[in-house]
């Protein structure tokens, strides 16, 4: 009879191990899969033809320091302009955010944006760095914060960059 019932503890003892790993593994595909659609939704912002002319636009502007993209395109001078600015150095700002609060996979957003991120941020990243030395200036709205205005997407580039000199490196 003790028999018995240390066969039935063990059997017992067992399928709760089976059960468990069971959910752990489903939990863990589930939140793969969750990263996998988010990053895939961004990707298709990335994708379309309106993001891509605002992308454009960007990278055909022309001014000589931060003082002059300010004349020429700033919000009060050029609100449409700057609100292509900011949607697109909002969007790789948001992706920054998602991937240093470990809800992104970094191996696919390397993927996906490396390249778009490093040249993007090449060409914003000074004025960007400018306007957090004096957003009041330019109108914006700051607060005393622990983040600095668009730090997720200087994050992005960071991660990009280190990944991008880890795999020259291995080329080598």
């Amino acid at each position: 009879m003790v028999e018995l019932e240390t066969i039935s503890i063990l059997l017992t003892s067992v399928g709760m191990i089976i059960a468990l790993s069971y959910y752990a593994l489903t939990i863990r595909n589930q939140n793969r899969t969750r990263q996998a659609q988010l990053l895939m939704d961004l990707y298709e912002t990335y994708r379309s033809p309106g993001f891509r002319k605002q992308q454009q636009e960007i990278f055909n502007l022309e001014w000589t320091d931060y003082e002059d993209f300010w004349e020429k395109y700033g919000g009060q001078n050029n609100p449409d302009t700057w609100a292509n600015w900011l949607s697109a150095a909002g969007f790789y700002n948001g992706i920054g955010v998602l991937l240093k609060r470990k809800m992104l996979d970094i191996d696919l957003v390397e993927e996906l944006l490396s390249n778009i991120t490093l040249v993007s941020w090449d060409r914003m990243g000074p004025i960007l760095k400018g306007w957090r030395e004096s957003p009041l200036r330019f109108g914006a709205h700051t607060r005393s914060s622990k983040y600095d205005l668009m730090s997720g997407f200087e994050y992005l580039y960071n991660e990009m960059r280190q990944r991008d000199r880890q795999y020259s490196e291995l080329k080598t």
